[in-house]
């Protein structure tokens, strides 16, 4: 009796065994989705923009798009927008026009409209969040102009990968600190946490307007970070740029940092890494020097409640090499050397006075100034009832930083210029 009832079980594991997967689906029957555009709409509430890369065989004379994709060039992708009441719906919309079913389990980019952004952005990040096929890591934008042209245009030269030419762009924050990087997971969670509020970086397409050939001069200083997207003086390369800062208050873009203010941003939130800033020469205000900034240490951060006030002490810790001189001045030298720490000093405390000023009248910390003061408080129902997104702006806030210089690169010392007037001694 015992063989018929084994010889069934093992009829049954075998049958079990020859099954397939019904709904698994082949690589050529998806299309994997890159980066997605959000727009307010026209014929409906929402515009979303699908860049979907291609996956065919590229012929040899062809060229992969970039520079906006010009006409005689071949591009690697294609895009489709659609206006819908939400991203799913977009996405049944757009799918109307595939022979493939939509997939964004790779999408890299969330570029969302300015315009949109000011308006709120919390009805359709929400309305994504439950997907299984919307990945956490997905980096969030927010683009000057519309999304869609900037989703259309997005093909990045150097490269036909386009995906690993995302992550290349936004890696390149941890050698200029000019923008921060946000994922989409960081976002949300700012934006239901007490301590925080929420930034995203600012891009923008470049037209190239601001790179004058000829015409009158910039007088006086001008640093490298004093711009945001789409205003840089350049030419060449990639249409698009990442330069600023993009600052909510809730879910509703308030404000913008540029390029220097989201540099000292990072160091409070303890996220820069390194950059090479350029300052004016202490001895001569016509002169640059340039400095390769690194943090040396995390940055100190006190919180204290004074009353109903909070009182805030940031000190930061940071070191450098010197990367450029312009003038002869010796400041290698043991006497010399704290004059030029002294002005870097002064430099970045005046940032950062600039930019927590800003952030206070824009009623937004960003700086994550909550998750130290939270502790001053016994309850989480106490920390709600005081309120300290609203009562950051009435902060009273104080700035310190510590700065050496390590290393002076190649040279150990600046020897002077000499020409047919000197007269052969040391300056």
């Amino acid at each position: 009796m015992r063989k018929p009832g084994i010889l069934v079980l093992l009829c049954v594991f075998a049958i079990s065994s020859l099954t397939g997967c019904f709904d698994a689906r082949e690589i050529d029957q998806w299309a994997y989705v890159y980066t997605i555009g959000v727009d307010k709409g026209v014929s409906n509430q929402l515009r979303f923009t699908f860049q979907i890369p291609s996956l065919k065989q590229e012929s040899g004379g062809g060229k992969s798009g970039g520079s906006g994709g010009q006409a005689g060039e071949q591009k690697n992708y294609t895009t489709i927008s659609v206006d819908a009441p939400t991203f799913f719906a977009g996405v049944n919309m757009a799918e109307s026009s595939f022979s493939r079913m939509m997939n964004y389990m790779h999408a890299k980019y969330l570029v969302i409209s300015e315009e949109l952004a000011r308006e709120g952005v919390e009805r359709f990040l929400n309305g994504m969040v439950r997907s299984r096929q919307i990945r956490r890591i997905m980096y969030i934008l927010i683009v000057k102009g519309k999304a869609s042209e900037y989703v259309g245009k997005l093909s990045p030269l150097l490269t036909g990968a386009i995906s690993k030419a995302q992550e290349g762009f936004m890696s390149t924050n941890k050698d200029t600190g000019l923008f921060i990087q946000a994922t989409y997971h960081n976002f949300i969670k700012d934006l239901k946490t007490t301590y925080r509020m929420p930034a995203a970086p600012l891009t923008s397409m470049n037209d190239f307007s601001n790179f004058k050939e000829s015409g009158d001069k910039q007088e006086g200083f001008k640093s490298e970070g004093d711009y945001i997207a789409g205003e840089l003086p350049r030419k060449g390369g990639n249409d698009f740029e990442f330069i600023g800062t993009a600052l909510f208050d809730g879910d509703k873009m308030v404000g913008e940092l540029n390029g220097d203010e989201t540099r000292v941003m990072s160091m409070i939130r303890g996220e820069f890494q390194k950059a090479s800033i350029a300052i004016a020469d202490p001895k001569n205000s016509k002169l640059r020097i340039t400095i390769d900034t690194k943090i040396q240490k995390k940055p100190s951060i006190k919180v204290s409640i004074n009353g109903d006030k909070p009182v805030i002490h940031v000190k930061l810790f940071l070191e450098g090499d010197l990367q450029n001189l312009q003038s002869p001045t010796e400041y290698e030298s043991v006497k010399l050397k704290p004059v030029l720490e002294n002005a870097f000093k002064a430099y970045i405390k005046g940032l950062l006075d600039k930019t927590v000023d800003k952030c206070k009248s824009l009623h937004v910390d960003v700086f994550g100034f909550g998750e130290k003061a939270v502790m001053h408080f016994l309850t989480i129902q106490e920390w709600e009832a005081y309120n300290w997104k609203g009562k950051f702006k009435d902060a009273q806030v104080t700035t310190e930083v510590d700065f050496t210089i390590r290393r002076t690169g190649t040279l150990l010392k600046t020897n002077p210029t000499r020409n047919s007037h000197s007269k052969g001694e040391n300056k």
